[in-house]
């Protein structure tokens, strides 16, 4: 059964969020009518003409839906009457397959998976009533049907094309590319190539300096040479779909070889350049380029800074994607980059126009340009920018980039510090804690990296604002505290609601990541990459040496014991046993490479994998020391209720002065800054505040860090 091929028919054509109106001016040139704009497509009019056109010529697609219902939908009555009413036989054989996409909710319908099986059933029911067998469920379907619900109201449609029409064919299986082709033509299109295309200048270039898999550049072939997309593709069609009409699509193919062969005749017109560090990036692109023969281009495998002059030409457009960086600070390791990049657009000859497509968190500004326009795009779930620049002189004076008062803060936090530096107890300290309000981050030093915290800025802050202020701290930090930039990570920390204190980053510590530092004679492992925290408190290094000068001969309990820290210090100082306490097996296993890395056997002590609430209230055993640390908050899935510290502390302190044995001493300590002493507490036993004793230099600036209390029986 062929559609008439020149009915009316009602598609819509998916596509990357932010370049709908892009497509719907690609659709109206293809012939389309009654064009709606929709989130992430586009709805159109056009006859089955249309839809092979879109399959074949559109760079901005992602798929071409037709609509065959459309109706109500609140419920399962709805939709039943609506997929009931399709011609099913019209598309796909009795004892054919079929696949289902499927989207929205009803009022009886709110799982995705099972409303695509549940609409599989109503076809498969159409059929065992009309012809008596079934279809079935296949991965290489005859043919994909889509259902959209929303607000009621639903579509059921068939594709026609048959894989995601961003590829192109050109990319070599498991290659690594940044971007997908089709929003590499959106980034084209508005850089501002079709209109040089179209222009009547004699030679027209495209460079791209950093061209990685030569996405950009084949794309804007493709535009220059009239090259459909679909050419390039082996299997365009649901050839099975028994709408389709091959001759139809054999003479939409021959028109666009036809056109493209013209084109070809006059290659001399343009000029690609592709350029990049990365010898394998940059060996990709070439191949690329040649495996579907393209006219040769101009290549040249180097820095951005060494690249050598550009032809002359009479107009030409500059444009690239350049890396992101695979961490949020990598901001100030991009800022050699961008300076490059600037410095070589800027080069050029006034007849170039230029266009940079990157992450919306970076700043632009470190190019040293002007740009004339942004546009946002989505590159996955990234959320980007394009910046195009229609100058490219760069600005008399570089951009302003380094915070000037952050960085004078911190010499001067510095200078206050420099006796404690240079005492060499340790060298992992606080370096900065959002003593200046605009830069609400923690800036920690372990060794020779640097371990950045990033506070949630207060919900009235633009968070446009926040984040320019993020990037100009992370940039002024390697700067002030020679540090370099790579060496710099950014986390940022939020309000823990539901969650431990040591909520983790990845699912397992990766060893590679591990830096060592040390305190007081002793050392440690840290990770500042897996985890939130870093396997090391600093606030607490005071009463760590503290403990450690107590312990000589003493049995000492370090419950909530995490990395093991303490019980070094415990067992350093000579105590003739520690045991350590913890939910968590990894931080335990953390704390057997911390006593072996400070040549303490671990066989010779305890750790105690268990609920720390749950094992104090039932411990038998008597200790001289006890250091009590507990999270803020906890509801592990292993712990039977979850924790509070201002809640269930009194029990929780009771429990551990029944087992400290008379003189001995409970060190208590939290970081919940609103925490109150219990008043029977203070009643029952001798309570001595040691939070001012506690604090160690480098925290004297932020008194809440923590609270801290001696805890003994009274005599």
């Amino acid at each position: 059964m062929h559609l008439n091929n020149t009915a009316d028919l009602s598609w819509f054509i998916a596509c990357p969020t932010f370049i709908e109106p892009l497509l719907a001016d690609e659709l109206t040139s293809l012939g389309a009518r009654d064009v709606k704009i929709g989130h992430a497509g586009v709805q159109a009019t056009g006859s089955l003409n249309f839809g092979y056109e879109v399959v074949l010529w559109s760079r901005l697609a992602s798929r071409v839906t037709l609509q065959v219902a459309a109706g109500k939908a609140a419920n399962q009555d709805e939709l039943r009457d609506l997929i009931q009413g399709v011609a099913w036989a019209d598309h796909m054989h009795p004892n054919g397959t079929l696949k289902v996409r499927f989207s929205g909710r009803t009022e009886d319908l709110r799982n995705t998976q099972f409303g695509a099986q549940w609409v599989k059933d109503q076809i498969v029911d159409f059929f065992m009533a009309s012809h008596g067998v079934r279809p079935s469920v296949s991965d290489d379907p005859d043919i994909n049907i889509v259902v959209n619900l929303h607000k009621g109201l639903g579509t059921v449609g068939i594709e026609i094309n048959a894989q995601s029409l961003h590829h192109r064919g050109y990319r070599q299986p498991g290659a690594k590319a940044p971007l997908r082709e089709n929003l590499g033509a959106a980034v084209l299109i508005r850089a501002g190539w079709p209109e040089l295309v179209a222009s009547d200048k004699a030679a027209v270039q495209l460079v791209d300096p950093m061209c990685g898999s030569g996405t950009l550049l084949i794309e804007g072939a493709l535009m220059a040479f009239d090259w459909a997309p679909g050419l390039l593709r082996q299997d365009n069609l649901a050839r099975r779909w028994l709408g389709h009409d091959q001759a139809l699509w054999d003479s939409v193919v021959a028109e666009a070889e036809e056109r493209r062969d013209e084109k070809l005749k006059n290659t001399k017109r343009f000029e690609f350049w592709g350029n990049d560090a990365d010898t394998d990036m940059f060996n990709l692109a070439r191949r690329h380029w040649r495996s579907i023969g393209l006219p040769e281009a101009r290549w040249s495998h180097c820095d951005i800074a060494s690249m050598p002059g550009a032809a002359p030409t009479d107009a030409g457009l500059v444009v690239c994607n350049p890396p992101y960086g695979e961490r949020l600070s990598s901001v100030a390791e991009l800022k050699p980059l961008y300076e490059a990049l600037g410095a070589f657009m800027s080069s050029l000859s006034d007849v170039f126009r230029g266009a940079i497509f990157t992450q919306a968190d970076v700043p632009i500004t470190l190019s040293n340009l002007y740009y004339s326009k942004e546009y946002r795009l989505m590159n996955g779930d990234l959320d980007c920018k394009l910046f195009r620049f229609d100058s490219l002189a760069q600005k008399e004076r570089p951009a302003k980039v380094l915070a000037e008062d952050l960085a004078n803060r911190i010499t001067k936090n510095l200078r206050k510090l420099k006796p404690f530096i240079k005492s060499g107890i340790t060298n992992a300290y606080r370096v900065y804690d959002a003593d200046i309000p605009e830069y609400s981050i923690a800036v920690d030093r372990y060794g020779d990296w640097l371990h950045v915290q990033e506070y949630a800025p207060p919900k009235d802050i633009d968070p446009t604002i926040a984040q320019k202020r993020l990037n100009s701290a992370l940039m002024t930090l390697p700067e002030v505290l020679n540090i370099p930039a790579d060496q710099v990570v950014l986390k940022q920390r939020k309000q823990q609601k539901g969650s431990s204190q040591y909520e983790k980053q990845d699912d397992q510590r990766s060893t590679g990541n591990d830096q060592i530092v040390f305190e007081h004679g002793a050392r440690f492992i840290i990770n500042l990459t897996d985890y939130l925290d870093t396997g090391l408190f600093l606030d607490h290094r005071s009463m760590r040496w503290w403990l450690q000068q107590q312990a000589k001969n003493k049995v000492v309990l370090n419950l909530f014991c995490y990395t093991g820290a303490a019980s070094v210090h415990a067992a350093l100082g000579g105590a003739s046993r520690v045991d350590s306490v913890d939910l968590s097996n990894t931080y335990l296993e953390w704390a057997k490479e911390n006593f072996r890395l400070n040549r303490l056997q671990p066989a010779r002590y305890n750790f105690i994998q268990a609920d720390v609430v749950e094992w104090l209230a039932d411990a038998q055993s008597k200790y001289d020391l006890i250091f009590l640390d507990p999270p803020t908050f906890s509801n592990s899935k292993r712990m039977r209720d979850h924790f509070d510290v201002q809640r269930d502390h009194q029990q929780l302190i009771h429990n551990a002065m029944k087992v400290l044995v008379p003189g001995g001493t409970l060190v208590f300590s939290n970081n919940f800054r609103k925490f109150k002493m219990d008043d029977e507490i203070m009643a029952d036993y001798d309570v001595q505040d040691y939070r001012q004793k506690s604090i160690p230099a480098d925290f004297e600036r932020n008194q809440k860090i923590h609270g801290c209390w001696l805890i003994k029986h009274r005599d």
